[in-house]
C-alpha cells in the first residue's frame, strides 16, 4: 500500500470515529494536535477547555523559570523543583527540594517561594 493511500485509509477511519461521538480523547496537547492535523474536534473529557499555549522568546537579558511542587497525598509525601532559562532558552540553572509531608497547595507555594529565593 503507497503512502497516500495509507493515509486516506487513517483519515476516513479517524473521520468516522469522530463521527460516532463515543469516547473522549485524553486531556493532552498531543491529541489535540493530531486532531487538528485531521481537521477534526476532539471531546475532552469532562468538559474541559484545552488550549494551545506558544512559547515566545524573552526580551535580552531576561530569566525565566518553569517550577512546580506537588504532594503525593493530602498530606503526603511531597516535593518541588524548577528550572530557570535565559532569554535564548539555555538552562542557567535547577533545583529539586524534598518537602516531607505536605498539602499540595502548600507544595505549590513553597515552590514559588524558593525559586524567588533562588532568584535573589
Amino acid at each position: 500500500m503507497e503512502f497516500r493511500s495509507a493515509l486516506s485509509l487513517v483519515w476516513r477511519a479517524v473521520s468516522d470515529a469522530n463521527r460516532l461521538e463515543i469516547g473522549c480523547m485524553r486531556n493532552c496537547v498531543d491529541d489535540l494536535l493530531i486532531l487538528r492535523l485531521f481537521d477534526l474536534r476532539g471531546r475532552p473529557a469532562k468538559a474541559l477547555i484545552i488550549r494551545s499555549v506558544i512559547w515566545s522568546t524573552l526580551a535580552l537579558g531576561w530569566i525565566k523559570v518553569n517550577n512546580d511542587g506537588a504532594a503525593l497525598s493530602s498530606p503526603g509525601d511531597g516535593g518541588c523543583g524548577g528550572v530557570f532559562r535565559n532569554c535564548r532558552a539555555f538552562v542557567k540553572g535547577c533545583f529539586a527540594v524534598p518537602l516531607g509531608q505536605v498539602f499540595a497547595f502548600e507544595a505549590e507555594l513553597l515552590t514559588a517561594s524558593t525559586a524567588i529565593n533562588l532568584a535573589w
